[in-house]
């Protein structure tokens, strides 16, 4: 037993049996069935439990379950040096306190067991020579004559409860201290011991004195064997505080302390006045007193004489003790420290090296899990000993699931957790006492829901703002209650219902039989109707598109599965629970072997998705286990934790594609160009998969193929099944693929692509002037396919510039439009990529793209020009000329004149020469002359008035060069046939 352990204030374990549908806190020994998981290692804390401290100067040891058994070890600290491992301790069974590891005066006593009782030997360690000797203790459990019970240690002797029968036959125990040299009886004639404390001197014994069996603790001098009674309780209940320390022992009721010297024990004792009633445990210089915390226990401590104030200090501790040396050791855990037996001075934490000694990390107590969105929670008391929330997140990819390392999300603010109840988006809800609490992001949100007894309260759903509780307190007597976490407003709702975004989806009698699933938005109140159903609904589950009715019709064993927008209905077996609906995933229950529960998963939305089985709970479904499961209704995952405290999570989903790439077309033509099609998909899991290509109703082709990377890579050349050239045009494919390892379906992927083995044809038209279709400088221009498939077009032009030097250079290709679909536009309106410029030629071409992704050649050009004005600079007149506004006229202005000689020269540098002019019924004649030579005449009338009319024509040579260029008004045939009316001239370059 540690030396003058005395616990002051024990801590409190809360207990709680709440369930959510999807969030479950049952007992499976979980056998997982062929699938895609990973797991996360057991859990150690971070600031472990230390219990049974026990102190001799320098030396400290404790007890404690280390991370790899499940069992107490003991462990030894000298001068705050690195942990040692004494190995497992006795059992304490029987309800009988076995202190199986202490240290006095510098010998270590480790109590152990080799037939699974109580210790049957006692292994004494001396720390300044390193010897050690076992004294053996006779345990056989049986309680009759003979039969031995570890006690305590005695410095280099141990203490024991040993059984008799006296003269009288009657049944007896006694106190003997055991030591290498020889047994000697302390105390006899009774029916119990405890040993309170005790040290190489002397021990506190609470005894169950015969006849009467009373309750008596007791003070007994090892040397002399005399005993002095300190109390005489009317029940095993100890006193407030009892004080043994290597010069005292006594009793504290109220501020009172009653103490005798331990030199002359059988002395009156001394009444010594304390300066608080709250003291629990007296060292020789220091009172400590827990004060309860939303932490845990904190210590607050003074020096005895009240010369020192009392003082938090500042860490929730657990076990406390004072050693054979009178110091005073606390098992203390700080947020910013790691867990340590520290000492404790004058009612201050020591500072003094070697005063503190590190425990090392044990085994958590996981006591519940919970899933949302593929982050998985956990409820334990890592990092802190009033109990965390820790959570993973976990991903499938190629290489399989996998989950990060737990991170710590929040310290709980009261009292532990012992269950997750459930959790949506960064939200938790759990409970704490008898309060439910809502988490977010780690922070306490919202008003927390009081309760009288959360056992019998169970939490239906939640979704982050609120959560439905059936409330099955005598108040409300099973009612089921909408509870909003903001708010803390509470109202009361029909049974069956169900949250989902935000809304409250109910089940509504609307004939006789017939009912309608109605949909309550609770931000607006807005109600409308999802769906109808002709059998009586059960619970609600909506989960996206998909909503589930537990059961189906009265006493029934089967529910029904909908998607709303649809009239499917797919018939869910209930029979042996109660199915989950997650997000696109089902979740129900079988008996494989007529006896074990398997949890399944479905696929929802996919093609030959069927359940498979998850892991398997044993027959004691519904026990208390400490071991938990859970399954995820945000995204498709699973886990459960075995007894080891392992957590395995499996992936109950369908493999997704990550990213694709499928062309639409290709052209097997042997350019070394596309001559392939070869798509790509890649998905999270490694797949096999079929692709299947048809024309029409036919197949054509079928590819198969596994994806061990899930990249996904088919490529076809355009050959048919046989090996024949399949015909140009447009084929349909259906891409099916398959989880590599679980064999579930995902989604088809289907798609068009077209074959092309000739390369796209396109040809441009553009009105040969401007003024031919226009009253401005704008040119509308067109094009269009010559072969099948052509999806867009690239338009370029081209126009000829004259340098400083007057040479004239056709410039290069420029874009005008890429990737069009359209098949027409207008040079020189708005977006064109100049203003066209007067008595400039512009060249245009087109380009095809098909569906196969080919690029054909760059058409032959189509050449548009851009007339000069009769209003221009570069026309010289002479004689008779009038400017008249015209609106059908080119720019809206003519040049007449109707008297014979007048004339117009300009210079003609170009290919040929065009003459715009106004056909009308007083149309005159004139004269083109070209360097000095007449080379036509021309005659404007016409019956009718016909406006920017190309009335002559003169080719001027193959390449750029300068002409002299003159119109000469003649005489008309007839007097009133003699008007001549210029529009434009045009020389093409």
């Amino acid at each position: 037993m540690p030396a003058h352990r005395r616990h002051i204030l024990p801590c409190v374990t809360l207990a709680g049996a709440l369930a959510i549908a999807g969030t479950v806190a049952l007992s499976p020994v979980a056998v997982a069935a062929a699938g895609v998981t990973t797991s996360l290692p057991a859990r150690t804390t971070s600031v472990p439990a230390a219990d049974e401290v026990s102190g001799s100067g320098q030396a400290v040891v404790w007890s404690q379950k280390p991370a790899t058994d499940t069992r107490d070890h003991g462990w030894l600290s000298l001068s705050g040096g690195a942990p040692q491992d004494l190995g497992p301790l006795a059992d304490t069974g029987e309800g009988v306190t076995v202190d199986a590891v202490s240290v006095q005066d510098s010998v270590v006593a480790v109590a152990t067991s080799t037939n699974g009782g109580l210790a049957d030997h006692v292994t004494l360690r001396r720390l300044d020579t390193g010897s050690q000797r076992t004294l053996a203790v006779a345990y056989d459990s049986s309680g009759a004559a003979g039969d031995e019970r570890y006690r305590g240690q005695a410095g280099d002797g141990i203490l024991l409860q040993q059984a008799y029968y006296d003269d009288d036959s009657q049944y007896r125990v006694r106190l003997v201290l055991r030591t290498s040299a020889a047994d000697r009886t302390l105390l006899s004639n009774d029916a119990r011991y405890e040993v309170l404390a005790s040290d190489a001197d002397g021990a506190l014994v609470l005894r169950r004195t015969a006849p009467s069996w009373g309750h008596r603790i007791v003070y007994v001098d090892f040397a002399t064997g005399a005993t002095v009674t300190v109390a005489e309780p009317d029940t095993d209940e100890l006193p407030q505080g009892l004080e043994f320390t290597p010069t005292r022992f006594g009793v504290i009721d109220g501020a009172k302390l009653t103490e005798w010297q331990r030199a002359a024990p059988s002395d009156g004792p001394a009444t010594v006045t304390l300066p608080t009633d709250r003291a629990r445990w007296i060292s020789d210089d220091t009172l400590a007193w827990y004060e309860g915390s939303a932490n845990g226990n904190e210590l607050y401590a003074m020096s005895r004489d009240g010369s020192t104030p009392a003082a938090d200090l500042n860490g929730t501790f657990g076990d406390i003790s004072v050693g054979d040396d009178g110091r005073m050791r606390a098992s203390l855990y700080r947020p910013d420290v790691d867990a340590a037996v520290q000492t404790l001075t004058d009612g201050r934490v020591s500072t003094v090296d070697g005063d503190a000694s590190t425990i090392p990390a044990g085994p958590a107590r996981l006591d519940a899990l919970a899933l949302s969105g593929g982050t998985l929670y956990t409820a334990d008391d890592s990092s802190r000993r009033t109990g965390v929330l820790l959570s993973s997140r976990m991903t499938i990819g190629t290489a399989g699931a996998s989950a990060t390392t737990p991170s710590r999300v929040l310290a709980y603010s009261t009292g532990t957790v012992h269950r997750t109840l459930a959790t949506a988006g960064n939200r938790v809800l759990v409970e704490q006492g008898d309060a439910y609490q809502v988490y977010a992001n780690g922070t306490l949100t919202g008003v927390p829901l009081q309760g009288t007894d959360t056992s019998l309260d169970q939490v239906v759903d939640f979704d982050g703002d609120r959560f439905l509780l059936r409330d099955k307190t005598t108040l409300n007597n099973g009612t089921l209650l909408l509870y909003t976490v903001a708010t803390g407003t509470v109202e009361r709702v029909p049974d069956g219902v169900a949250l989902y975004g935000g809304a409250l989806y109910s089940s509504v009698k609307t004939g006789i039989s017939s009912w309608a699933i109605r949909r309550t938005d609770l931000a607006t109140a807005a109600v409308s109707t999802v769906t109808t159903v002709d059998c009586l609904p059960g619970q609600l589950q909506v989960r996206g598109p998909w909503i589930l009715l537990t059961t189906c019709g009265t006493a029934s064993t089967q529910g029904l599965l909908l998607k709303t927008g649809t009239t499917a209905r797919t018939t869910v077996d209930a029979s042996v629970r109660r199915p989950v609906l997650g997000t696109n995933v089902l979740y129900t229950y079988t008996k494989p072997d007529g006896t074990g529960v398997a949890l399944n998963a479905e696929v929802l939305g996919v093609t030959g998705a069927a359940p498979r089985q998850l892991f398997v709970l044993p027959k004691g479904v519904g026990s208390t286990s400490v071991e938990r499961w859970a399954v995820d209704r945000e995204a498709p995952w699973a886990a459960w934790m075995d007894g080891d405290g392992v957590t395995h999570i499996v992936w109950a989903g369908a493999p997704s594609r990550t990213a694709a790439s499928a062309p639409t077309g290709f052209s097997p033509n042997g350019d070394g160009k596309s001559d392939s099609w070869a798509p790509k998909w890649t998905y999270n899991r490694p797949v096999t998969w079929t692709l299947v290509l048809k024309s029409g109703t036919d197949s054509v082709r079928t590819l198969t193929g596994t994806a061990s990377g899930g990249g996904v890579a088919p490529a076809w050349n355009g050959k048919t099944d046989s090996g024949t050239a399949a015909a140009e045009g447009s084929y349909t494919w259906t891409l099916s693929a398959k989880d590599a390892v679980t064999g579930v379906p995902a989604a088809d992927v289907s798609g068009t692509v077209a074959l092309r083995r000739t390369a796209p044809v396109a040809s441009v038209t553009a009105p040969t002037l401007a003024s031919n279709s226009s009253t401005s400088a704008v040119i509308p221009v067109s094009w269009t396919a010559k072969t099948a498939g052509v999806t867009s077009y690239d338009v370029g032009w081209k126009v000829a510039t004259r340098s400083s030097t007057g040479v004239w250079t056709l410039g290069p290709l420029q874009t005008w439009r890429t990737g069009t679909t359209s098949k027409s536009a207008v040079f020189g309106s708005s977006g064109s990529p100049v203003t066209p410029k007067p008595g400039l030629t512009y060249r245009f071409y087109v380009r095809a793209h098909d569906d196969a992704g080919q690029t054909g050649a760059w058409s032959a050009a189509a050449a548009s020009g851009i007339p000069v004005d009769d209003r221009s600079s570069a026309l010289t007149y002479k004689g008779t000329w009038a400017s008249k506004s015209v609106t059908s006229a080119w720019s809206k202005t003519e040049r007449v004149s109707a008297a014979p000689g007048s004339t117009v020269s300009f210079s003609a540098d170009g290919t040929k020469l065009r003459i715009v002019a106004t056909a009308a019924p007083n149309g005159g004649r004139f004269a083109v002359v070209v360097d000095g030579t007449t080379v036509g005449t021309v005659n404007t009338y016409a019956s009718a008035t016909s406006y920017r009319k190309v009335v002559f024509t003169y080719t001027l040579g193959t390449k750029i060069t300068s002409h002299k260029a003159q119109l000469k008004v003649l005489s008309g045939s007839t007097a009133g046939r003699a008007t001549v009316r210029l529009d434009a001239v045009m020389v093409t370059r």
